[in-house]
């Protein structure tokens, strides 16, 4: 073996937990393909029975061949042990050289399982690729997954954060409900779904003591969650997350753009419809009109924060519109196409003025937030009568929002604590990540391994089960009971 390949061997000793001291004998390295193979086996020595103290007698090798992952590049490397097997003469005891990397009836070494599940913290690797990379089968490592990890439920925190994610892993676990402390990010829970009654059960077997030091529940404006503080959490108040109220005013706005852009629509139809006539023929594709085209593709006029747009005199020709814009000639066409459309965005502007502000008491907030829903009342807009009446049922919530707190996690400035507004923009974050499993993964089917492989990757600091499930326990799961089977008749 070359010098290369002593220190390979002497960094695989030291990983293996394998004392360099000559009481283990590398016999050969081989390079196969892509394949590595490392054989290596115990130095003979007198065996003593632990039975009875006689002196065994060696009977031959038992050879095994191992996946291990360490040391490997490009190349899958399995180690081939030769256990030699030993017999007492006196009490008939048969047994196997040990190895402090192997356990019995294992296809890998005992630092493999580390690694695979240290791979499951990686939310874009599906378990398929997974397996294939430690060389495994699907099945072996999903179960190795389900021995290893199951991570209980984190205290409740003081400001609890609550949103659901799409998994639709059955009809009773589309939308799992999740819990997130707001403070510091972490997940608390994930529960199989947002259903009152399961909710109920759930937070109905925390104790009360526990439910008491919740301060603040964060949501959006689903009822079943806006109820939970009066109902679970005593000495909580609900906070409507400001980006659930911007996004219901958004909602109104589209539902009024589409209107008029059905009105230009018939109206193009109409005339679709008189020509055919005056030229006596059946033409059915209409020719999109240029009001058509800004409602359909510019809307963002409306809809996006003035702040926020990129205003440009940079001019170039719009082939569908046939003309030559900037980002100001849309905004005056998309404007012009109806008379309410500048005096609506004004006042969506308004509200978001109202959100961006930053107050320094709750009776200011207040004052501010009824002003606006007393201005919306008297608007001879309909959504905003509408959006006026949203506010004022979600009074005190969107109140509550403006409250500002200290968090310990990352963000966009610093990794130190600072102080944020309650919002749901960490789990909003957040909900990408089982969304982006769901893809990768082509669908779950098991919503307990679904939830422990989220919380395994998300959580800051998880561990493992300090005794792994047992193989009954894992294969115990049944799954639907076949039917009867019915022979044809034969003639």
């Amino acid at each position: 073996m070359n010098n290369n390949e002593n220190i390979s061997i002497s960094k695989l000793l030291a990983v293996l937990d394998i004392q360099d001291d000559d009481s283990f004998i590398i016999t050969d390295v081989e390079l196969i393909d892509e394949n590595k193979y490392i054989h290596i086996q115990k130095k003979l020595e007198p065996m003593y029975c632990p039975r009875c103290g006689s002196r065994m007698h060696s009977k031959g090798f038992y050879t095994r061949k191992l996946n291990h992952p360490v040391l490997q590049d490009s190349t899958k490397f399995y180690m081939i042990v030769k256990q030699r097997k030993w017999h007492c003469d006196e009490c008939n005891l048969y047994m196997n050289d040990s190895f402090p990397f192997l356990d019995r009836y294992a296809h890998s070494t005992t630092i493999t399982p580390l690694l695979i599940l240290n791979a499951f913290k990686h939310l874009d690797q599906s378990t398929a690729a997974i397996a294939e990379r430690f060389n495994i089968s699907d099945t072996l490592a999903h179960i190795l997954f389900e021995r290893y990890v199951y991570l209980p439920r984190l205290p409740l925190p003081e400001y609890m954060s609550i949103d659901e994610v799409y998994l639709n892993i059955s009809n009773s676990q589309k939308y799992a409900f999740v819990i997130m402390d707001f403070s510091n990010g972490e997940i608390v829970d994930i529960v199989h779904n947002r259903w009152s009654s399961t909710l109920e059960d759930y937070f109905l077997h925390i104790p009360l003591e526990e439910r008491l030091k919740v301060k603040a529940v964060i949501c959006d404006a689903y009822q079943t969650y806006l109820t939970m503080p009066e109902k679970y959490f005593p000495n909580s108040c609900t906070v409507l997350d400001s980006f659930h109220a911007v996004k219901t005013i958004i909602s109104y706005l589209n539902g009024y753009i589409n209107k008029v852009m059905k009105k230009y629509q018939d109206r193009d139809k109409k005339a679709l419809e008189e020509k055919n006539h005056d030229t006596n023929r059946d033409n059915k594709t209409i020719k999109k009109s240029k009001e058509v085209i800004l409602l359909q593709n510019y809307r963002w006029v409306m809809l996006k924060n003035r702040d926020e747009i990129n205003y440009s005199y940079n001019r170039h020709y719009h082939k569908m519109l046939g003309m030559n814009v900037d980002t100001y000639t849309i905004e005056k066409l998309f404007l012009q196409l109806d008379p309410n459309f500048e005096g609506l965005r004004d006042l969506k502007e308004e509200y978001i003025q109202f959100n961006h502000t930053e107050y320094d008491n709750e009776f200011d907030v207040l004052l501010d937030l009824n002003a606006l829903i007393d201005k919306y009342d008297k608007s001879d807009q309909s959504i905003f009568r509408d959006f006026a009446g949203f506010l004022r049922r979600n009074l005190r919530p969107i109140v509550n929002s403006f409250t500002r707190i200290k968090v310990y996690r990352k963000s966009a400035r610093t990794e130190k604590e600072y102080y944020a507004r309650l919002s749901n923009g960490p789990m909003e974050s957040f909900n990408r990540k089982p969304k982006d499993l769901k893809r990768d993964s082509r669908g779950f089917s098991d919503f307990n391994y679904t939830r422990n492989r989220i919380l395994w990757a998300t959580r800051k600091n998880p561990s493992i089960k300090g005794v792994p499930k047992s193989m009954d326990q894992i294969l115990s799961k049944k799954g639907k009971k076949r039917g009867s089977y019915k022979k044809k008749n034969q003639k």
